[in-house]
């Protein structure tokens, strides 16, 4: 677990929250890790800790605590998990907890969708213990964050800073169009062995899964 406290970004300040202790919900079926950092938590006495290792044993367990939970660290991929639907099922569930996406992986659609749903942000299971406390007592107090990298990638397709050049922006055009590389190729005057190689740059640099993600991103974000 490498990633420092400092890696992560503070993007919405509630104020303080006038109870002393936080009770939080690990959910996640990863034992050895729900149980490190439970035993972290708990070392810092203003911390209540339940764990929970699957969707339908989360929901129980929000639905029978009486003060519900102000934490609650949402693994993705836990038994019984369908993504967004579920984690829209969690947040809902979850009334004033905070409900934060916690995962060794990152899809950083998913993350900014899960955020648009209610979720707090996320947290990588990557981040050191030491750490979790205080990131888990900001949360608590309504912030909202994400790992600094993610945050910054962001920015930069909404400002559209790095990121394509003119001629990268006719071909996500026709992309978007629904065009063939074949007949991108043919509007620019070039192979279509030069546009596949042109939409892999692309694609690398929206940080896309394929050209149709590509021309989503670009679309979204005014790029074209």
């Amino acid at each position: 677990m490498s990633t420092d406290i400092s890696d992560l970004t503070e993007r919405k300040v509630a104020p303080q929250s006038d109870n002393d202790t936080i009770s939080v919900l690990i959910a996640d079926d990863h034992s050895l890790v729900a149980d490190a950092i439970k035993l972290v938590l708990l070392e810092e006495r203003d911390f209540t800790v339940q764990i929970c290792n699957s969707f339908e044993t989360t929901l129980e367990a929000m639905q029978s605590a009486p003060e519900g939970f102000d934490v609650i660290m949402l693994d993705i991929s836990m038994p019984g998990m369908e993504g967004l639907k579920s984690v829209k099922s969690v947040v809902s569930a979850a009334g004033d907890g905070n409900v934060v996406i916690f995962s060794g992986t990152t899809d950083d659609d998913f993350i900014w969708q899960a955020i648009g749903l209610g979720a707090k942000g996320f947290i990588s299971k990557t981040q050191p213990c030491k750490s979790f406390a205080s990131t888990l007592r900001l949360i608590a107090d309504g912030n909202e964050f994400v790992p600094l990298s993610l945050a910054r990638k962001s920015q930069e397709r909404k400002s559209g800073v790095s990121v394509v050049d003119e001629r990268e922006r006719l071909i996500l055009r026709s992309a978007a169009a629904g065009k063939t590389n074949k007949e991108i190729a043919i509007e620019l005057d070039t192979t279509e062995v030069a546009i596949k190689m042109k939409m892999r740059a692309i694609c690398a640099k929206l940080d896309a899964r394929n050209r149709t993600h590509a021309a989503m991103i670009a679309k979204q974000t005014g790029l074209i």
